[in-house]
């Protein structure tokens, strides 16, 4: 498999989700070629598909090939090359997003994969979507993390808290009142990331999960802190149970519902802990590392 990634190549200790999905193609035994997408002339991307199986649009907001990149698309698949765009963001209801679905190029796509996989009418707008929800590579994986005393807390949040997040507005302050200093919010710029992850979810006690209210939608921070070793709480989602995401893995909870958090956190053993560490760890492994979903868009497309 020749596959041409139109991405993002970023530093080590970045969120690099990209350089992840480059990496997994390696790993399957693919020839990848990776390039930032950002002004990158689309003759070259022309030419570097000649002979390619499948062009990889991971897209950045903002971040695209200089030139007409609609036309692009087409000279692409006119030589045989199959274009398929990725993306991990929610879309519908997203008010800064749902309007322009299907406006952009990167839309037409000959398939697009996101990680926005409610019942939604994509069709109407033209788009031949797929759903792939997020996954995390190999650099991270596993209990790779030290216990740092600047970490060492009883419960952290890592992510951000904007207007369509309305669950995470009830859970940091809750989480506040209930661990007053013991909770620290890791959110912002410039984050936090690599090594840093890793020992932030050795530290600490329990890792508090949110992701946007959707059915089918959720973070890429769901397999990144089970695959890195953390114990997460995250509120059941729609589509959770078929990927695994349960009280085996995790502690979930119903939507808005922080007392039945807070009673599920108190009657956590140590045993108990450790054991959905391990269980989250398998499953990762054998279900949601990029190669997965690598496999699976190969076989769709």
């Amino acid at each position: 498999m020749r596959v041409f990634i139109l991405g993002a190549v970023r530093g080590l200790n970045e969120n690099r989700w990209k350089d992840d999905v480059a990496e997994a193609g390696q790993k399957l035994g693919w020839h990848v070629i990776h390039v930032n997408a950002r002004d990158y002339p689309v003759e070259d991307v022309v030419r570097q598909c000649r002979g390619a199986d499948m062009l990889l649009w991971l897209r950045t907001h903002h971040h695209d090939p200089r030139g007409d990149a609609a036309e692009m698309l087409r000279r692409v698949e006119d030589g045989g090359t199959t274009t398929v765009g990725l993306h991990l963001d929610l879309y519908w209801g997203h008010p800064g997003r749902e309007p322009h679905i299907g406006a952009h190029p990167w839309w037409t796509c000959q398939y697009v994969f996101t990680a926005d996989g409610g019942p939604r009418d994509w069709a109407s707008r033209g788009v031949n979507h797929h759903w792939c929800p997020p996954a995390m590579g190999y650099r991270f994986f596993g209990r790779l993390g030290n216990e740092r005393r600047q970490y060492r807390h009883k419960a952290a949040f890592v992510g951000s808290c904007s207007r369509i997040h309305r669950g995470r507005a009830e859970l940091l302050p809750w989480a506040r009142m209930r661990y007053r200093r013991d909770f620290r919010w890791y959110g912002g710029h410039p984050g936090i990331w690599g090594q840093n992850l890793s020992d932030l979810y050795a530290s600490t006690e329990v890792i508090l999960g949110h992701s946007a209210p959707a059915a089918r939608y959720w973070s890429d921070r769901v397999p990144i802190t089970l695959g890195r070793g953390g114990l997460l709480t995250h509120p059941d989602v729609p589509g959770f149970a078929e990927m695994g995401f349960d009280d085996n893995v995790m502690v979930t909870y119903p939507p808005n519902d922080l007392q039945t958090l807070g009673r599920k956190l108190d009657g956590l053993t140590p045993s108990r802990r450790a054991e959905l560490v391990d269980n989250a760890l398998t499953l990762i492994s054998e279900r949601h590392m990029w190669t997965h979903r690598l496999e699976r868009i190969a076989a769709c497309v």
